[in-house]
């Protein structure tokens, strides 16, 4: 190597110490053009930083981010970080290209970087801050953000078999998750099996995450998976659960139209009521209205002028609360304590035996919600985190 050469390469260095990135890195993308053998691995690195700092760090142009970042990853390699703390620019600038890709739904692309990632180098260390309003916010690491790109990037692009595997693969390698991210793992795997016909696995995941989310489109989920099956009765069952949960009529379009397919043959004048709060809803929304529920609706004599969808979903609801508590008598008691978030609480049945609530499962005037009065409720399988443990929590309670 020349001493010129030399001399200007420690010239470069110097520029990128002294924050001087521009020049850094006109100096040594001149240098690497003709005498790429002269660097060393620390050049590189340094090469590399000056790059970072100037189209990746805070990138504006998404063709100069992926032009530095290709380079970057030709001239250093992956550092292993997996079991100790530090910085590597090939795993920084992969990271935030990732990151912009995944803001910008580019799963295709996400998928290509991604492969030049070995997600067993990267750290499962995550860090949290404290907001200007006193709330601890954590973020995930590193490997846990890969695993989520990619599982979701996979699912999005409906390659199921690969979403399945990536996904198990986040659960074994990752011990601690943010944001309930072994939920959407989970979810995502469930997803997946339903995709695959793999039903019974679906459903074990997605009951697994009904323990500790309580949302009715995990109830609706499972309801489609059993009817996929063919097992009817159990689809119904979760379907009506989940039309009484908690959650926008305009986003559950796609539940009542499984309930109007699971009782069109018995209770066809219930289904056809299914069909009218769907076209009600979209009528109301200003959505497009297929052309056979327009003429389903005229045919059966409903106004198809109706847009107050919420009158046919209140009668609806006597129906789908009967069907759930068939073969439940009405249980009757005390609220004995509601805690001080006003969330949660307990009833105390008549014959002293204590079961918890959720503040979202009293139906009744919210002017009387209060410690003292007497209910009426019924019982539902949920689980305490606590304990681990299924217990039968009250639901659908009414002040008496």
């Amino acid at each position: 190597m020349s001493e010129n050469i030399k001399k200007e390469l420690a010239q470069a260095k110097k520029n990128y110490q002294s924050k001087k990135y521009e020049d850094a890195k006109d100096l040594y993308e001149s240098l690497y053009m003709d005498h790429s053998e002269a660097f060393t691995i620390w050049d590189k690195r340094f090469y590399s930083w000056a790059l970072y700092q100037l189209y990746v760090k805070n990138s504006e142009e998404e063709t100069e981010l992926f032009e530095a970042v290709d380079t970057i990853t030709q001239l250093v390699p992956q550092e292993d970080l997996s079991k100790k703390d530090g910085v590597c620019a090939y795993t920084l600038s992969m990271m935030k290209l990732l990151d912009h890709l995944y803001k910008n739904n580019d799963y295709e692309n996400i998928l290509i970087w991604a492969d030049k990632l070995n997600p067993d180098y990267l750290s499962s260390k995550t860090s949290s801050f404290t907001t200007s309003d006193g709330r601890d916010v954590k973020i995930a690491s590193n490997k846990e953000k890969y695993y989520n790109w990619v599982s979701k990037s996979l699912q999005e692009v409906e390659d199921y078999d690969e979403c399945l595997a990536v996904s198990k693969e986040a659960l074994e390698k990752l011990n601690n998750f943010t944001n309930n991210g072994d939920i959407w793992f989970k979810w995502r795997i469930a997803r997946s099996c339903r995709e695959l016909g793999e039903y019974d696995e679906a459903i074990e995941y997605l009951k697994d995450i009904y323990k500790f989310k309580k949302d009715w489109y995990i109830q609706w989920e499972i309801a489609e998976n059993y009817f996929f099956k063919g097992e009817e009765d159990k689809s119904l069952e979760y379907a009506v659960s989940a039309a009484l949960s908690h959650g926008d009529s305009d986003k559950k379009i796609k539940l009542y139209s499984l309930l109007e397919d699971l009782l069109e043959e018995d209770e066809p004048e219930i289904a056809l009521k299914h069909s009218y709060l769907i076209y009600s809803i979209r009528l109301h929304n200003e959505w497009n209205i297929d052309e056979s529920l327009e003429e389903k609706i005229a045919d059966a004599g409903l106004d198809t002028e109706n847009t107050e969808y919420w009158k046919i979903e209140k009668e609806l609801k006597g129906y789908w609360k009967d069907l759930k508590f068939k073969t439940q008598q009405p249980n009757y008691g005390t609220i004995k304590r509601i805690m001080p978030h006003g969330k949660t609480g307990f009833i105390k049945r008549d014959d002293g035996e204590d079961f918890f609530f959720n503040r979202f499962e009293f139906k009744g005037d919210p002017n009387k919600y209060r410690e003292g009065i007497k209910v009426s409720f019924y019982l539902e399988e949920g689980y305490d985190k606590k304990k681990d443990e299924i217990k039968l929590n009250a639901v659908n309670i009414y002040d008496i």
